[in-house]
């Protein structure tokens, strides 16, 4: 009986916390429907907009963390962080991006592009931050059921590269996979 009443007591609180987490993101101000700026890599996931207060947490993607539990950097983290910025590099570091929600921590949650030539000397054209860190193995698919209203397909797309790059051992998969 205490059990069960426990599991009351917590199906009504949590969507109280839930309530209280999304009013915790309001601090940041309104979230924008879309962003466009200079922008620097954070880790392999995450760009901070110049002008914006809330990072970006790109859409549709994990990357390997920056920092382990101690605070020490990883070799992993570096890497996808460094490949960030490198795209952001290449585009000058302006940045366009479509905001779908606030996550946990309060990061914007946004499928951003950048305008570059890839491969070097091609003409420039816009590209999927998210979609080319998956496609070179240096991040996975991630929460990818939530679909976005401007683009149905881009969880397929993302869920589609990994799979070629896990095929091919690009990027990070070798570690990730367990290989030396």
């Amino acid at each position: 009986m205490k059990l069960l009443s426990g599991l009351l007591v917590l199906m009504a609180v949590l969507p109280a916390m839930a309530q209280d987490r999304r009013l915790d993101c309001t601090r940041q101000g309104q979230m924008p429907k879309t962003w466009e700026g200079l922008a620097f890599a954070m880790d392999g996931n995450t760009i901070a907009g110049i002008g914006l207060k809330a990072p970006i947490r790109l859409w549709g993607i994990r990357a390997p963390e920056l920092r382990d539990k101690d605070g020490q950097e990883t070799v992993l983290g570096m890497r996808a962080r460094a490949a960030l910025e490198d795209m952001l590099t290449a585009g000058e570091h302006k940045v366009s991006c479509r905001v779908s929600h606030w996550d946990s921590t309060c990061r914007l949650v946004a499928q951003c592009t950048v305008t570059a030539e890839w491969p070097t000397g091609s003409k420039a054209q816009s590209h999927d931050l998210a979609l080319r860190l998956v496609e070179d193995g240096l991040a996975y698919g991630f929460r990818l059921d939530e679909a976005l209203a401007w683009d149905k397909d881009a969880g397929a797309k993302i869920a589609h590269f990994e799979v070629l790059a896990r095929q091919a051992r690009k990027g990070l998969w070798p570690s990730w996979l367990g290989e030396r």
